[in-house]
């Protein structure tokens, strides 16, 4: 049993969502979860009572929150040595445009090579279009991009795009890395 960090960046309320499931999924395989948005850390904070850590964020105009690269950038060092994954949540992954893989990777390469972090795993999966949501300019903003990369345009309602099943499938594959963490402890015990 390892006790998971959970530091998220959510601009519209869908990347709190996708933790939520997350969260939920190892809470369920044994493992307490301590869920942190990034932008209302505690103030007095120690990451020494965890054993895992889980990173997401979403991509907005292109960028995750700068507030997770500070995060991720601070605590790098402990980040590579423990299990950790980072989960990016971003639109480009949704409708037809054929460039929304490579864009979406780009978007998590940029964010790793800017904090030094390594996470052993990695998913990135398609958000939302909250449009009820937006104000004016950003839903007009949204209702363009969304035309030229083969979105829904209806900006009556919101769209949700994530694929659950590939979040449920990071979920076991993350709390299986979890589960090799004593093994993990005892081999870095015998080297010390």
């Amino acid at each position: 049993m390892a006790n998971v960090l959970v530091v998220y960046g959510s601009s519209h309320g869908h990347t709190a969502k996708v933790v939520e499931r997350v969260a939920r999924g190892l809470i369920a395989r044994g493992h307490p979860v301590t869920v942190w948005k990034g932008d209302e850390l505690p103030g007095s904070r120690s990451l020494d009572d965890f054993d895992g850590f889980v990173i997401a964020g979403s991509v907005r105009f292109g960028r995750h929150q700068p507030y997770l690269q500070q995060f991720v950038r601070e605590h790098a060092g402990r980040l590579n040595l423990f299990p950790s994954a980072f989960v990016s949540v971003c639109g480009a992954l949704a409708g037809t445009w054929s460039q929304g893989r490579k864009e979406a990777e780009k978007y998590v390469a940029a964010f790793l090579a800017d904090s030094m972090w390594r996470p052993r795993q990695v998913l990135t999966v398609a958000g939302a279009l909250p449009y009820t949501r937006y104000g004016f300019f950003t839903r007009m903003t949204m209702k363009a991009i969304s035309a030229w990369t083969g979105r829904p345009t209806d900006t009556s309602r919101d769209w949700e795009f994530t694929d659950w099943d590939a979040v449920d499938v990071f979920t076991a594959e993350f709390a299986g890395l979890l589960q090799a963490l004593p093994a993990q402890e005892e081999a870095l015990d015998v080297k010390c």
